[in-house]
């Protein structure tokens, strides 16, 4: 965890590297498990982790560029670009897996997408309760 010494309110950044890791390991676990069950649902549930994880990751980037009292506004700033790009890489992505991948299955990338979502915020959860 970073700590931010400049003068006025201390932030402590959180250290997001494990909530990724975790999930990427889990995505690519279910995915290599599906792999010799059925190609299909593999590379699905792969395409529906990647989706919600992906765009997060782009949004903890810039979330979480700034911190401090005399970088308000640096940091508005910052979570509005993280926010409004991670909503245009998710209906992108979405868009390009409809538009370019055939066949989906489609309830094991929703379950799969859904299962990401949720995973985050349990992991988000028990990073903030370790402070």
């Amino acid at each position: 965890m970073k700590h931010n010494t400049a003068r006025g309110a201390s932030i402590v950044k959180p250290d997001l590297v494990p909530v990724f890791a975790v999930q990427f390991t889990v995505i690519l676990l279910v995915s290599a498990a599906l792999f010799f069950v059925d190609i299909t649902l593999a590379y699905s549930v792969l395409l529906g982790g990647l989706i919600c994880v992906l765009p997060n990751l782009y949004f903890a980037r810039w979330a979480f560029r700034y911190s401090g009292a005399q970088a308000a506004s640096e940091v508005a700033r910052s979570f509005y670009r993280g926010e409004a790009g991670k909503f245009v890489l998710t209906v992108c992505l979405f868009a390009g897996v409809f538009n370019a991948i055939k066949p989906v299955a489609i309830e094991a990338f929703f379950l799969m997408y859904v299962f990401m979502m949720v995973l985050n915020w349990m992991l988000a959860l028990r990073l903030s309760k370790r402070r």
